[in-house]
């Protein structure tokens, strides 16, 4: 498998600035996340942030930009880096951990609405993936309860972990719209990407499991 993955939360809430008061609270969330993504990238010789979005999408390049979170200035130049991206996408969030870890191998962004991608060139390429659970599992969750929530959150995080290409493309779209899981697009693109590049053989693990705020994240690596 010419490809390595990372899966890591799709939330900006990854980003200190924007969780304010509740950093601290994910400061261990988002080391796993960090780490994750430094893994898969030490290596690659590019790297493709896949998020969820509405319709397939691709850009050469994303700015870490967050001012629809009210932080950070936007840049004035409207065609610059990044320009279309729509907003609430999760890809500048993808700029930002890239920068975290300070790779300088190229970088591509897509979106997609749950079908495979095209992976940029010849060589190792990095996947980070940016995708997030149902958001219905308790009280505290931005959806409030829905009792198929954590039956739904167990089959993505197992297949997380065993890289079970099968079980995520088997996601329910529409289930996954009724438990608020905005992720399962880019769960279902990973799989139907990874079988198309060959990933018979895949080293996984899953380094964090977590539902901070009623939200289901995960923190997974692949390896072929």
């Amino acid at each position: 498998m010419p490809v390595s993955v990372a899966v890591v939360p799709q939330t900006p809430l990854l980003v200190p600035e924007i969780a304010a008061g509740a950093a601290g609270e994910l400061e261990t969330l988002r080391s796993y996340a960090i780490d994750a993504v430094r893994e898969v990238t030490s290596d690659a010789d590019r790297v493709l942030v896949l998020a969820p979005g509405p319709a397939d999408a691709r850009f050469d390049d994303v700015a870490a930009d967050f001012t629809p979170y009210g932080y950070g200035e936007r840049s004035s130049d409207a065609t610059g880096t990044g320009a279309g991206v729509r907003p609430g996408s999760a890809l500048p969030l993808g700029a930002w951990l890239l920068d975290a870890v300070g790779t300088t191998v190229p970088r591509v962004f897509a979106e997609t609405s749950g079908e495979a991608v095209d992976l940029p060139g010849n060589g190792r390429t990095a996947l980070v993936v940016l995708a997030d659970g149902s958001a219905k599992r308790d009280k505290t969750a931005p959806g409030y309860v829905d009792v198929r929530a954590l039956a739904f959150d167990a089959v993505i995080g197992t297949a997380l972990a065993s890289a079970d290409l099968d079980a995520l493309a088997a996601l329910d779209p529409a289930l996954a719209a009724d438990l608020w899981a905005s992720g399962v697009p880019a769960f279902r693109a990973l799989a139907a990407t990874v079988r198309v590049d060959g990933g018979d053989e895949i080293a996984a693990q899953l380094t964090y499991d977590g539902s901070p705020y009623g939200v289901a994240y995960w923190v997974a690596i692949w390896r072929g």
